[in-house]
């Protein structure tokens, strides 16, 4: 006596596949977006963080950090006098401010271009840049193009 075999057929495979690439087809745009928007939270909350810590350095120091040094001003102790220190003692005892410079989420950039004219309101933008920051003002923003963009339109650069 034959016995048969139990398998899928071939159109029950077909069948499968289909409703997975459909599946698929719905899935992936939406992880998209939530990469997207996960991108544009970071860049957010690392711009409102480094702008408490510059006003935290003015209300220390009484004057901004420099475009120079703004870097190590941010991550390492200072004196009064602003000078860096790559440790803390009874002289350098102002800040770190933050632990690192964290990189721009769009580009994965953290070089800081800096300016010095109280009349630069915005960063004439970057395809590829990290972060402005106006020394005489204390602006800080994204150093990228208006091109770069969030999903409703708005330019990160002004954010």
């Amino acid at each position: 006596m034959y016995r048969a075999k139990a398998a899928f057929t071939l159109v029950e495979i077909l069948i499968v596949v289909i409703i997975l690439g459909i599946l698929a087809s719905i899935v992936v745009p939406r992880l998209s977006d939530v990469t997207t928007i996960s991108r544009e939270t970071n860049l957010k909350e690392n711009l409102s963080k480094i702008r408490v810590h510059i006003e935290v350095y003015r209300n220390e120091h009484v004057t901004l950090p420099t475009a120079a040094d703004f870097g190590r001003q941010m991550t390492m102790p200072t004196n009064s006098q602003g000078q860096v220190s790559a440790t803390r003692s009874t002289e350098y005892r102002f800040g770190p401010y933050i632990e690192q410079m964290p990189p721009n989420p769009i580009t994965n950039s953290a070089v800081i271009r800096a300016a010095s004219g109280a009349d630069e309101q915005f960063p004439p933008g970057d395809a590829d840049g990290g972060w402005w920051y106006n020394e005489t003002t204390g602006r800080f923003y994204v150093d990228l193009t208006d091109a770069h963009a969030d999903q409703q339109g708005n330019p990160y650069n002004r954010y």
